[in-house]
């Protein structure tokens, strides 16, 4: 699948019971997971969204031009470097280099 393809993450088999329902799974190279479904009538999130951690933003921006996939850096929390970029679903995703500065409220 071309999004486990471009973010690098290996597929998992769904459990048997869970596969009628759709979506897919990838492993993490933490050890988590990343979960997709599908639901009827979808919209893509456009605002909220997964973060996920990269040790190399300029190749993923690399990759992302290779795979056609529009990317926009962000500037805001510099000197943090991230981009925003939309899964092939529309969905918006966030990429970080390195740790994003946040605090346990």
């Amino acid at each position: 699948m071309l999004y486990g393809h471009f973010l690098g993450l290996p597929e998992l088999l769904e459990p048997a019971v869970l596969q009628p329902n759709g979506g897919v799974w990838f492993a993490l190279p933490d050890g988590r997971q990343l979960h997709t479904g599908t639901v009827q009538n979808f919209a893509p999130r456009r605002k909220g969204h997964p973060c996920l951690r990269c040790t190399d933003l300029e190749t993923v921006l690399a990759r992302a031009e290779t795979f056609g996939i529009s990317a926009q850096e962000d500037h805001q929390l510099a000197p943090l470097r991230r981009l925003f970029l939309n899964d092939p679903f529309g969905n918006r995703l966030e990429l970080v280099e390195g740790e994003h500065p946040s605090e346990l409220l």
